[in-house]
């Protein structure tokens, strides 16, 4: 993975995140948003039938800060964001149980 598409700590996540220039994408499923979520974040679910599809709808250009439960689902995501061709994606180790 390259350096604009690598998994990060929370430190480091909590630092881009505040910086205002990321888009949040949490790639766990509506129900498990619902239930704890990072503030401001979209859901593209991974377990989804149409998750490509709507990954594809992200503008590849901008920079991404996606993460899930435990880090599983979104370093998934995370390599195919690489192989989709997008700028800069970083994904939160440990996932939001690590966030908080």
């Amino acid at each position: 993975m390259s350096e604009k598409i690598k998994s990060i700590s929370a430190e480091e996540f909590k630092e881009k995140l505040g910086s205002g220039e990321f888009i949040l994408v949490d790639v766990r499923a509506q129900s498990e948003h619902d239930q704890i979520k990072i503030a401001e974040s979209i859901v593209v679910d991974v377990t989804s039938s149409d998750f490509l599809e709507n990954l594809k709808k992200l503008d590849k250009s901008k920079k991404y800060l996606i993460y899930c439960a435990s880090g599983a689902r979104s370093g998934h995501t995370l390599s195919i964001m690489e192989e989709e061709g997008f700028a800069e994606a970083y994904d939160l180790d440990g996932g939001i149980m690590n966030y908080e």
